[in-house]
């Protein structure tokens, strides 16, 4: 075969590849997908993404707005819902923990917070530690951004046990 009709061959072969990827020709290429966006309303797929990190479940507080009460690696949480109007259409989250630890050094707590930009701690007006995560959610979230905020969540619970509280005098 001579180079010129092997060169043509070879051209033609990788465009009839590439058409085929791309779909029959002719067809209009589809679009991916929308993301879901869950608002702070779809409580079971909250509960869901955070089951996948540890134990979790819904409570109404004494306010009738929901609460989410939950464990990640032996470490007790609490997710609140916060600016809601009537149980409905929260526009926050509040990542919540708190230590019966208290004795926690305050140059640790220090540099934590320094190390931390996502995250704030904070001693009780008891001297207890607390971590919190604060979160705007009036556009909601798409699944695998709070997925992702979970794991971010489950990794600052373990830094500040390994740092902070594990410093303890």
């Amino acid at each position: 075969m001579p180079l010129a009709d092997f060169l043509r061959t070879l051209v033609f072969s990788c465009a009839l590849a590439a058409a085929s990827s791309a779909g029959a020709v002719g067809e209009t290429p589809t679009a991916p997908a929308a993301a879901t966006i869950l608002s702070t309303d779809d409580l079971d797929a909250i509960v869901d993404l955070a089951e996948a990190y540890g134990d979790a479940r819904i409570v109404e507080l004494d306010n009738g707005d929901p609460a989410l009460v939950g464990e990640i690696n032996g470490t007790a949480y609490q997710l609140f819902f916060l600016n809601c109007d009537q149980a409905q259409g929260c526009d926050a989250l509040n990542f919540y923990a708190i230590w019966d630890v208290p004795t926690v050094s305050v140059g640790a707590l220090n540099l934590w917070n320094r190390n931390a930009p996502f995250n704030k701690a904070y001693l009780t007006e008891d001297n207890l530690p607390v971590i919190e995560m604060n979160l705007p959610a009036s556009g909601g979230f798409v699944r695998e951004q709070l997925d992702e905020i979970f794991g971010q969540w489950t990794i600052a619970l373990a830094d500040f046990e390994r740092n902070v509280i594990a410093e303890t005098p």
